[in-house]
């Protein structure tokens, strides 16, 4: 048997076997393309800008002690002046995200992470709301999916000499079975190429293997990093915790004035303050940590496992990469429209690959 045969077979059992929960993924992994977009409606981020200071992150935790006592403030994102700040909340089995006005402290939306159907969306892509057993189907389906894809390239390619100008448009005016192969083939060269970019950093996430050859080949594993850590006064200074965190708010936000901006409020008697500001505008290097002590503001030098995004090890780079590249934001809106239409595509050819297969069977 030829090598263009086995690699026949292969993309047939594969796409056979798997093509159904392939579609799902991708279907619903293009949906979930527009997830910034869609949250911003349905958790109302949205508000009108005033000509009046923030409120204070004390007021905050007082809007969030009265309206949910049982939710465990955790961290609180400020974002633009036309956008609401998010606050983070921990109970017990789930996390919920409050939305508040930045100039009133009302309470404008919250939302338990693990329900509402954007949240089901993202679930049914990761583990195809079958919780740990589904989330293995999905990192096999995934990983099966390399194979198929780049058998069907090299399918693609013809048997003697260069494509020719016909493979690489759809003819609308030929007959449906025609139409359908056209479909399958064309629409899936192009869609191949972006979408194993989605699967192998889907991998990525999938298997800790990858993770793991990914830390030993870029020298991760011979890092060593500090942990950040606050130096617990001897006597009680009488500092106030709210006005440190305000103090920090502020002169983050006015040095990153374009920026979001997020503090984390410390739980353990050594936590420092962790602040991140964030940049949607400087893909790969989004994202800088910043930490300082709890008890006197002060800022907290060393070498961190997550510090500013120029000084990231080669491994951490990567890893910041990786959802960027699995959604497209790593090239902002455009990137993400060419996500959705592969993702789309990569839908469609489990059920026009059949589609064909079965129209060969009954030729037979």
């Amino acid at each position: 048997m030829s090598i263009r045969k086995v690699l026949a077979k292969i993309h047939l059992i594969i796409g056979l076997g798997t093509g159904f929960l392939f579609s799902i993924i991708a279907l619903s992994g293009a949906l979930y393309t527009w997830e910034p977009e869609v949250s911003r409606i349905i958790y109302q981020h949205e508000v009108e800008k005033q000509d009046k200071p923030f409120v204070d992150i004390s007021t905050l935790r007082n809007t969030m002690q009265q309206a949910f006592p049982e939710g465990d403030f955790r961290t609180a994102l400020y974002r633009d002046q036309e956008s609401s700040i998010e606050v983070l909340l921990y109970v017990p089995g789930t996390y919920f995200l409050a939305q508040i006005n930045p100039y009133t402290a009302e309470l404008i939306h919250l939302q338990d992470m693990k329900k509402g159907w954007l949240n089901h969306l993202k679930n049914l892509h990761r583990n195809l709301l079958l919780g740990d057993i589904g989330r293995e189907i999905v990192h096999w389906v995934t990983l099966l999916a390399l194979p198929m894809l780049i058998s069907g390239l090299v399918l693609w390619w013809p048997l003697r000499g260069w494509p020719k100008k016909e493979k690489f448009s759809i003819k609308w005016s030929v007959s449906p079975k025609k139409l359908n192969y056209d479909l399958h083939n064309v629409l899936g060269f192009y869609a191949t190429w972006i979408l194993i970019f989605s699967i192998i950093t889907g991998l990525f996430w999938g298997f800790k293997v990858v993770k793991d050859v990914t830390k030993e080949i870029s020298g991760e594993n011979e890092m060593s990093y500090e942990s950040p850590s606050s130096l617990i006064p001897t006597t009680d200074q009488g500092s106030d915790p709210n006005k440190i965190l305000n103090m920090l708010i502020e002169k983050y936000h006015t040095e990153f004035s374009n920026s979001q901006v997020r503090i984390n409020v410390p739980h353990g008697k050594k936590e420092a303050i962790h602040i991140s500001v964030i940049d949607p505008n400087k893909g790969l290097n989004a994202i800088n940590h910043f930490y300082h002590d709890q008890y006197s503001g002060a800022p907290i030098q060393g070498k961190f496992l997550y510090g500013l995004s120029s000084e990231n090890s080669t491994f951490n780079t990567i890893n910041a990469m990786v959802y960027g590249v699995h959604l497209g934001d790593i090239l902002g809106l455009p990137g993400r429209m060419l996500v959705f239409l592969a993702s789309l595509i990569g839908a469609s050819l489990p059920i026009t690959g059949f589609i064909f297969w079965l129209g060969k069977n009954k030729k037979k």
